[in-house]
């Protein structure tokens, strides 16, 4: 069992993090029209290719000195996992993938416990439906239409890329790439992986 006091500051540490790479996000999107916010509300193409599940999954660069190849190949396991889901139309494996102390990162500013990811799934109305899959719901959420959800944008792709940020033997920021349609990377957040109890676990959702 994690100390409590640790998880707390652990949390707090991350947060710092989050927010401060929102604030370095948003200071490069106000620089370039190329770049947008995460979750953007730009349209998508009138006809929009849809890969085959399950998508295919390439290993990219290892970025840092503490990327060993079976922390790799678990998180890319992982990574799978959860993708492979999306894909298909679900998030039946997200509960296993999140620590229960840490919770999960939803987004780029929102944290969540363990049990408000789980009551979250529940609700067909809910945010990972929301984002994930019901575009119908994405467009009045964001009040126009056209929007991509997660899935749609990810169906896009036609193959992953994945390249690996490791700023210690413990925690892992994963950056997927399209090799097409990388316009509709915005959808995507860069997820993070921590390595808890040695278990590579998600903390922050793609």
């Amino acid at each position: 069992m994690m100390n409590r006091n640790y998880i707390k500051f652990y949390i707090f540490l991350r947060s710092l993090t989050v927010i401060f790479s929102l604030l370095f996000f948003e200071s490069c999107t106000s620089q370039s029209n190329a770049v947008t916010s995460s979750r953007s509300e730009a349209k998508s193409l009138p006809t929009l290719m849809q890969t085959e599940c399950p998508i295919p999954l390439e290993m990219g660069k290892i970025y840092g000195n503490h990327g060993k190849k079976e922390d790799i190949d678990q998180v890319l396991k992982k990574l799978k996992l959860l993708i492979d889901d999306i894909c298909t139309g679900n998030l039946n494996h997200l509960p296993e993938l999140v620590f229960g102390e840490l919770g999960l990162f939803i987004d780029a500013k929102g944290h969540w416990t363990k049990e408000e990811v789980l009551k979250d799934l529940k609700n067909p109305e809910g945010y990972f439906q929301t984002y994930f899959f019901n575009q119908s719901l994405l467009d009045k959420k964001k009040g126009n239409q056209g929007n991509l959800t997660i899935q749609m944008a990810l169906r896009s792709s036609n193959g992953l890329v994945i390249d690996y940020f490791f700023d210690s033997s413990k925690e892992t920021e994963v950056q997927i790439k399209f090799k097409e349609n990388p316009i509709n990377m915005r959808y995507l957040i860069n997820p993070v992986f921590a390595k808890i109890e040695g278990e590579w676990m998600l903390l922050r959702m793609l």
